[in-house]
């Protein structure tokens, strides 16, 4: 009889390397060798000497539990203080980001699973470069029995996290540098990282959320010029809530300029100050201050968009510059209910997502002509389509995400986002010409956002491209160097579709399932790798899964589970198709009917 689940209190450390796909693209041999020389000679060691076990590793980093929060935290301290033995010259171009989470565990023979592992590793992409982000629960223990200081950084909503999360963050000083030669290479186009916007106060519910909106929407606006290369939002914002060197931002992204700026609300009025900084020198190529009423946020942005964008493209033509404005929302009231709403919509929950959809109708409310609410609602419509109402008809949920983002194009037609939704609903009716015609539009419109360039290599895989959507992904990581999981999410089926299981194993095996559909990706490409027992037994975790999704008729069996979800993908070859169906059936999991 197999043993009962255990369970039990523990502190659990998540570690993991800053960029590590970036450095292992730039010289994967060195970066393998300095892990290892860094797990060896020091992470390890400072694990074992504060009473701690490593239980698991990933491709760049590990998960450790302690007995002790305390004993947590002061090992990730000697590990970013670099205080530990070793000391190996390689392993000081890395840098480490920690989180810890004092929690429930669930024991599985020498692994723990549960929501006590997940918070941390949630947590872990929270932390500043070289620096520790702890939650509540950990804080209780440690106030008082630590010698660095803690900054209280707010509830946080963590995606998949039902809860939200109080974190605390502190930056380390640490001699753990990057090796000078290892930054990425300029682009052959003036390129730049526009980082998060400082917020000076004045308004205690509004300006946190418009700084961050005013920074995103900056970006978005600056990335429609082709002649400009922009750092993706994500990579942006790891630089949020800390002290700058932007020589060092310079190397790590890749960028010869940044801008950075602060929003102060005054009454009913708003400045913003702004600066671009040359990277190379730090010499400030241009500063600038805008004033103006609180409703008249958007058109300060355009002034600030057309002024940063005539310093770095002079050259250009005025309707190069023209063509970066977007129609703004009449109404500040719907941006903001937009912004909160694109909040929970990042969370990528069942639960988050009705949130976000009950503030993008708030927001058409207020303002029916707000193209991105519409655009939102296309969105999550269509990712009912895989999260949601398993085992239900897709027709009603793709007509109502066509008819979102039909609206959000007819009312915007410079938004490159609702033609990335239209796209997929094209492809999902079969109408994969339209679907093309669309995803090219998306580019055309906004050629820098890497978002969008990797949901056009997916695409792009689907339509029967696998090499060109490798090529399409490779951009959409140079954009994007700190990019989010579903980057790598993607890119496992993008290879498992190019013939690739073994490459897109590789992938699920560093970052798990991030969503309910692709552990039948994780089943195929098993298969076809030839680990049968390894495929049958995720063929059963995913009928186990997907019973609990499941909202259809209650009499349905695996299989019929696993031919919903094969039914949703929108192959254009027939052939690739039948790779996927071939997978799954020697796992035990028949998508098509005999004969």
């Amino acid at each position: 009889m197999a043993d009962k689940a255990k369970r039990r209190l523990a502190a659990i450390l998540a570690a993991d390397v800053v960029g590590y796909s970036r450095l292992a693209e730039t010289d994967e041999t060195a970066t393998v060798a300095a892990l290892a020389a860094l797990r060896r000679g020091h992470i390890d060691p400072a694990v074992a000497e504060h009473g701690g076990r490593i239980f698991k590793t990933t491709g760049d980093g590990i998960l450790a539990e302690f007995d002790s929060a305390v004993q947590a935290v002061a090992c990730a301290i000697a590990i970013q203080r670099g205080s530990g033995p070793g000391g190996d010259k390689q392993a000081k171009r890395l840098v480490l980001r920690i989180g810890i989470h004092a929690g429930d565990v669930l024991v599985s023979g020498d692994d723990l699973l549960g929501d006590g592992v997940n918070i941390a590793s949630r947590i872990e992409g929270e932390a500043p470069p070289g620096g520790i982000a702890i939650t509540d629960e950990v804080w209780n223990f440690v106030d008082g029995k630590v010698s660095i200081v803690f900054e209280d950084r707010g509830m946080r909503r963590l995606k998949n996290i039902s809860r939200p999360v109080r974190i605390r963050t502190v930056e380390i000083s640490s001699p753990v540098e990057p090796v000078v030669g290892l930054g990425l290479p300029l682009p052959d186009r003036p390129s730049l990282a526009v980082l998060p916007f400082d917020n000076l106060g004045g308004n205690k519910g509004a300006a946190p959320a418009l700084c961050d909106g005013l920074t995103e929407d900056l970006i978005t606006d600056l990335s429609r010029f082709r002649q400009l290369f922009v750092i993706a939002r994500n990579s942006s914002f790891v630089y949020r809530g800390r002290a700058h060197d932007v020589r060092r931002i310079g190397q790590e992204l890749g960028v010869r300029y940044v801008l950075e700026g602060s929003l102060r609300w005054i009454g009913d009025r708003i400045r913003i100050n702004a600066q671009l900084i040359d990277t190379a020198d730090g010499h400030h190529v241009w500063a600038d201050r805008f004033d103006g009423s609180a409703e008249g946020l958007f058109a300060i942005q355009d002034e600030v968009v057309r002024n940063i964008a005539g310093h770095l493209v002079q050259h250009l033509e005025h309707a190069e510059l023209a063509a970066a404005k977007r129609k703004p929302p009449e109404s500040l009231k719907a941006f903001s209910l937009w912004l909160e709403g694109t909040e929970h919509h990042s969370f990528g929950t069942i639960d988050a997502h009705e949130k976000a959809r009950s503030l993008y109708e708030a927001a058409i409310e207020v303002d029916p002509a707000f193209a991105r609410a519409h655009a939102g609602l296309s969105e999550l419509a269509w990712l009912d389509t895989f999260l949601a109402n398993w085992g239900r008809d897709r027709r009603a949920a793709i007509e109502n995400a066509a008819d979102h983002a039909e609206r959000a194009v007819a009312l915007d037609p410079h938004d490159a986002h609702p033609h990335v939704v239209l796209g997929w609903v094209r492809m999902m009716q079969h109408r994969f010409d339209r679907a093309r015609k669309h995803w090219e539009t998306a580019t055309q419109l906004n050629p820098n956002d890497a978002d969008i360039a990797m949901a056009r290599a997916t695409a792009l895989a689907f339509l029967g491209d696998p090499a060109g959507a490798l090529a399409v992904a490779a951009t959409a990581r140079r954009l994007n160097p700190y990019s989010p999981d579903w980057y790598l999410a993607d890119e496992a089926v993008i290879r498992f579709i190019g013939r690739d299981p073994a490459g897109a194993l590789a992938i699920y095996d560093a970052i798990g399932e991030l969503y309910p559909h692709s552990i039948l990706w994780r089943v195929a490409a098993a298969a076809h790798a030839g680990r049968r027992d390894e495929a049958h037994r995720l063929a059963d975790e995913f009928a186990a899964r997907a019973r609990r999704l499941w909202v259809a008729e209650p009499t349905a069996m695996r299989a019929d589970y696993a031919r919903w979800l094969f039914e949703g993908f929108p192959f254009s070859q027939p052939d690739d198709a039948a790779y996927l169906a071939a997978g799954l059936a020697e796992a035990g999991l028949p998508v098509r009917a005999a004969g």
